[in-house]
């Protein structure tokens, strides 16, 4: 394990306090505080705590844990351990699911994910100096967490979201005049809408608390800008102030990657994909890597019915992610119209097993499966996405994908129009999305088209 800081310098005592997030944990007094605030933490949680700030970043096995905090000693290791584990969690407010500082690692032992400042209180001199604290400024901790939610943000899956959007509101907690944590809260939350498996309601709302208050805190924040014209545009369906957010936003920072993004968003369901495409060249000129630019560039593409183009933009993400579901997607999308039907059924079914069978990998692949002349099996799909939406939220614009499919256009307009009435995020794309195209021709679709801003 890598040691804590030396508790002597120079032969003066040195106080260890250990700071992460909102919390201070006092070495010397064994004490736990948030923001001031003493906490009841028994001393095994503690000693356990104390290990694990001191490894930072690296396991601590169960082994060692048992040597030090139950030496030569018999007990009940297993049940023990797991109840100074559950008592730290409680104290510390942490999900084993969606872990802010520790992170089970099955069978081995546990790990702190979160970043750990040390700070060195030394007492006063003979001559009556004041003590000198090394510290950094609360802001830094904040950017620490604020990077490593934007590192999780990029992996497009409900998972990475969760523990993103954990990260942005430690760092908020370190710094509650952060604005970027502000706005990297809001764009997570605006992402969440669309890829959790719940309504997007509570995410847009969310989303306009968080990229309000960055605004507030820093109006001169590309960031925020562009996250509250996502709002604009998802929540409010005011498209117009939603462009000129964007436009604002890189007026203020043309290098804003999230503004060129959101504004190439608003583009292509308008129709307007070849200034889309532009946008998202540029954003991914700004950030090369960025998994979350690449796959909405395919995406892009794959809606200017550039499918050949979508097909090689989905590539290039999935040589940086293997197994990211979203350009799985996009790359069977572009599959299917170019009517490499067997190449579609593969990809999708790639996506469904990499996104744990996500409602938009099972549409697609319902509606691939039907332009493969493989009914029965897109049926059985269709089937299964309807019994899903028994028990959760799935959005009627994937209902409406599989029903579309199958040759039910009565059925996929239903869907949308109940998409439409439920202000369900997907419904920006209808008027874009190839899928629809044997629609375009019913006067019902074109009502529905225009409903959509309303």
């Amino acid at each position: 394990m890598t040691a804590a800081p030396d508790a002597t310098r120079g032969n003066r005592r040195v106080v260890r306090i250990v700071r992460f997030g909102a919390y201070e944990a006092d070495l010397e007094a064994r004490e736990l505080r948030k923001s001031g605030a003493r906490l009841k933490l028994q001393h095994k949680p503690f000693q356990l705590l104390e290990m694990l700030l001191e490894a930072r970043g690296a396991l601590v096995t169960r082994k060692e844990i048992s040597e030090r905090l139950w030496p030569g000693l018999y007990v009940n290791f297993e049940r023990s351990l797991n109840t100074a584990v559950n008592s730290l969690r409680r104290v510390l407010r942490d999900s084993p699911r969606s872990p802010r500082f520790i992170e089970t690692r099955s069978g081995l032992g546990y790990r702190f994910i979160a970043p750990v400042e040390f700070i060195e209180v030394r007492p006063p001199s003979t001559a009556g100096q004041p003590a000198s604290v090394v510290t950094t400024a609360a802001s830094s901790l904040a950017r620490d967490d604020y990077l490593r939610g934007q590192y999780f943000y990029n992996q497009m899956s409900e998972d990475g979201l969760r523990r993103s959007i954990a990260l942005f509101q430690s760092a908020i907690e370190a710094d509650p005049a952060y604005a970027p944590a502000h706005a990297g809260l809001a764009a997570a939350y605006l992402l969440y809408a669309f890829i959790g498996r719940a309504a997007a309601s509570d995410a847009l709302r969310h989303a306009a608390e968080y990229s309000q208050r960055a605004v507030q805190l820093d109006a001169d924040l590309a960031e925020a800008h562009a996250a509250l014209a996502g709002v604009r545009k998802l929540r409010d369906g005011d498209w117009a102030g939603a462009e000129a957010g964007y436009v604002h936003a890189l007026g203020l920072d043309p290098r804003c990657v999230s503004a060129r993004r959101g504004y190439a968003a608003l583009l292509a369901a308008s129709g307007r994909f070849e200034q889309a495409v532009t946008e998202l060249r540029a954003a991914r000129q700004l950030d090369p890597l960025s998994l979350v630019t690449n796959t909405e560039l395919a995406w892009a593409l794959y809606l200017s019915r550039d499918y050949q183009g979508a097909a090689d933009q989905s590539w290039n993400a999935l040589m940086i992610d293997a197994k990211l579901a979203p350009a799985q997607a996009t790359l069977a999308l572009a599959y299917e119209q170019l009517g490499d039907y067997d190449a579609a059924v593969i990809e999708f079914g790639n996506a469904a097993k990499c996104s744990d069978r996500h409602p938009a990998a099972l549409a697609g692949l319902a509606h691939a499966l039907a332009a493969a002349g493989r009914v029965e099996e897109a049926r059985e799909i269709a089937s299964e996405l309807k019994t899903s939406a028994e028990r959760m939220y799935v959005s009627p614009y994937w209902l409406a994908v599989a029903a579309s499919g199958l040759g039910k256009p009565d059925a996929a307009l239903h869907y949308l129009d109940r998409a439409i009435a439920q202000r369900d995020v997907w419904a920006v794309w209808l008027g874009a999305d190839p899928r629809f195209d044997a629609l375009r021709s019913d006067p019902r679709f074109d009502r529905l088209r225009a409903r959509r801003l309303g």
